[in-house]
């Protein structure tokens, strides 16, 4: 995948390497105001649960001191109201990374796309004599569509939840190292093993989607191109045959790609539940009780919710680019030309 993604990079150009800088940028501006927005819970619902103990921490004592609270109930306010700027802050720049990603991942494949068209015009006539127009025509239009839905957007998924996996689960270790070891070790052991199985069966895939492809764009240009002596010799089953000989096996790859894709999903958020229903009830054992607990627990809370989404984009991502890395070889032999 690394090598794909380094092949991928050299063929841009100079422009989208600019832009995707500065997506690498807003990225981790992103990531940022998610951990921001996580470490306001701990002293939002400690200001809801315990204002008393709030108001005495002694590195508050600058800021009460600046607004002239009295009272610990003038906490909850303030706490309210900059707890959900921050959360409307992080929604409106996370909606701004999926649209420069989107459009990015867009543009870069109408470049690859064009490139491949304008390079194939310009071939010499003995070139396009020897080569297969189904297999270039498949790579114009579909093949690069591929590479935009199946390499383009997914690495820039995969390198967004990195970034947020890193800086999240940081902030984590920091509120609870132990939980945030415990949790990732099952969680990253799970995601590996999965890949680990599924790694032969996604480059069949891989390969299927590639070639079969090509083979029914053949099928219905022979079919259609020479509709009249189809007509005439009454060869529509034939060329249906060679049509769903093709086409079945593309869709079996696809579905089993999303199904491998999605399905982690589920367990893991099973699995989520659990782990913090089990964190809650110990940490409630504690002698400093319920209520001191229970901020640290929103914290963490929070985090898996934004961590657990995360880890299934990043794994997401992965099976992407391996499910579209037949497709962009090909793509990028026409680029060669």
């Amino acid at each position: 995948m690394k090598e794909d993604l380094i092949t991928l990079w050299k063929i841009t150009t100079k422009r989208r390497h600019v832009q995707f800088a500065l997506i690498l940028i807003l990225m981790i501006i992103s990531s940022i105001f998610e951990v921001v927005s996580i470490g306001l819970v701990l002293p939002f619902l400690g200001v809801l649960t315990s204002p008393e103990t709030v108001f005495n921490r002694q590195e508050l004592q600058p800021v009460i001191d600046l607004f002239q609270f009295s009272n610990p109930t003038e906490l909850i306010l303030p706490m309210t109201v900059i707890f959900i700027i921050s959360a409307f802050i992080t929604g409106i720049i996370r909606v701004l990374l999926l649209y420069t990603t989107t459009r990015f991942s867009y543009a870069t494949g109408a470049d690859l796309a064009l490139d491949v068209y304008r390079r194939t015009l310009y071939q010499e006539y003995s070139e396009h004599l020897a080569q297969n127009s189904s297999e270039i025509i498949n790579s114009i239009t579909v093949k690069t569509h591929t590479i935009i839905a199946g390499m383009l957007n997914p690495s820039l998924i995969f390198i967004s939840s990195l970034i947020l996996i890193v800086i999240t689960s940081s902030t984590l270790f920091f509120i609870d190292p132990t939980v945030t070891l415990i949790s990732f070790f099952f969680f990253g052991l799970f995601y590996l093993s999965i890949i680990i199985y599924t790694h032969r069966k996604l480059r069949e895939s891989s390969e299927s989607i590639a070639k079969e492809s090509s083979k029914i764009i053949k099928a219905v240009q022979e079919g259609l191109g020479g509709i009249r002596d189809v007509i005439i010799d009454g060869n529509q089953e034939f060329y249906s045959k060679i049509y769903r000989k093709s086409d079945i096996p593309l869709r079996k790859a696809l579905g089993y790609i999303q199904f491998i894709n999605g399905s982690p999903r589920y367990i893991m958020e099973s699995i989520g539940m659990i782990l913090i229903a089990g964190i809650a009830y110990f940490m409630s054992l504690q002698e400093a009780g319920l209520s001191a607990v229970i901020p640290v627990l929103g914290a963490l809370a929070l985090g898996a919710q934004r961590i657990l989404p995360a880890l299934q984009q990043l794994y997401g991502a992965y099976t992407s680019i391996k499910s579209a890395k037949s497709s962009f070889i090909d793509v990028l032999n026409l680029l060669e030309q």
